[in-house]
């Protein structure tokens, strides 16, 4: 299930604590702050402190104070929320979550962040509920539009999907998660020209030396079907830099070689790849049909020449038919 990134977490978690020292509880208008509210805005800035460092028990017992001693401020509940989500108490997160929505009147940027909660725990008919709330509230959010394509994509609707989040980019250009996902959904579909350039762009938001790893490989998946495998190389490669060397990564690099017909770089990259993780099944699949292919050709006394393989026939690697012709739709 989609978490929130750390970095995410806190960014809203400042947000809270910022709006919240400026209105929050009724009394932070009056000119005298009363001892309760100054004491709450302190333990609501700790607490704060400590979702930075991921203490999120430490968190959750000072913003559970500051909820105790201003309890109608809806951004210190949703910060409450926030510790017991990431404390793995999830249905007491939704609860609060709802009751600082039903206090900020239906902020729709906390509605987005309830609907979030519902996906994730696979409420996927709530959280349509709450991207239309959100858009309903603002039809410029693009975390709405978002949600609302999470929403489609889950109940297998791609049409619908994609159209939310293309939505989504309208209102925010550079936009990774939701850019991720719209090329995975043309990757699925079989169009891998659509999802080289939908990556393309992405990478584009990036200095070249920040694009993340996932994007580089994403774009050498989809070069690699699009038959453009000095360009799958170069993008997987740059992943497998980034990633510690993956065993994924290194397979599909394997893969690449393979059907340029390059079975020696193909085994070394094997080799990386089983050495990362020796019960990468893919892998020995591979190295299997390496050695089959092998004894094959020594048995008929034939030495292979290196060539793109496009036989055809119905074995299969890793899912993908030997031979078959790349389409770039």
């Amino acid at each position: 299930m989609r978490r929130l990134s750390v970095l995410r977490i806190v960014s809203i978690a400042a947000w809270f604590w910022l709006a919240a020292s400026l209105t929050g509880c009724s009394s932070f208008s009056r000119s005298r702050l009363d001892e309760n509210v100054l004491a709450a805005r302190q333990l609501s800035l700790r607490g704060t402190e400590a979702m930075q460092q991921a203490r999120w028990g430490d968190a959750e017992a000072l913003i559970s104070e500051s909820v105790r001693l201003c309890p109608t401020d809806e951004r210190m509940r949703a910060q409450y929320a926030e510790t017991l989500w990431n404390l793995n108490a999830r249905q007491d997160a939704i609860l609060h979550m709802q009751l600082a929505v039903k206090l900020s009147g239906g902020n729709p940027d906390l509605l987005v962040r309830l609907g979030d909660m519902h996906l994730e725990q696979g409420e996927l008919d709530l959280a349509a509920v709450q991207a239309e709330r959100a858009i309903a509230a603002n039809r410029q959010l693009a975390a709405a539009w978002a949600l609302r394509g999470d929403v489609f994509q889950r109940q297998g609707d791609d049409a619908q999907s994609l159209a939310s989040y293309h939505r989504a980019l309208g209102y925010s250009s550079h936009y990774p998660r939701v850019q991720m996902a719209i090329a995975e959904s043309y990757r699925k579909q079989g169009r891998h020209g659509r999802a080289l350039a939908t990556l393309r762009r992405l990478a584009d938001g990036y200095p070249v030396d920040e694009v993340p790893a996932q994007v580089r490989f994403l774009e050498g998946l989809a070069q690699k079907e699009l038959g453009r495998y000095d360009g799958a190389i170069a993008s997987l490669t740059v992943a497998i830099r980034k990633s510690s060397a993956s065993p994924e990564y290194l397979f599909h690099l394997a893969e690449t070689h393979f059907r340029m017909g390059d079975t020696v770089n193909a085994r070394i990259a094997l080799s990386a790849a089983l050495a990362a993780d020796p019960a990468h099944q893919p892998s020995h699949q591979l190295v299997s049909y390496l050695n089959y292919e092998s004894q094959d050709h020594a048995a008929a006394g034939v030495r292979p020449a290196p060539q793109v393989v496009r036989a055809s026939g119905t074995r299969a690697l890793a899912g993908v038919p030997i031979g078959s012709e790349p389409s770039d739709r």
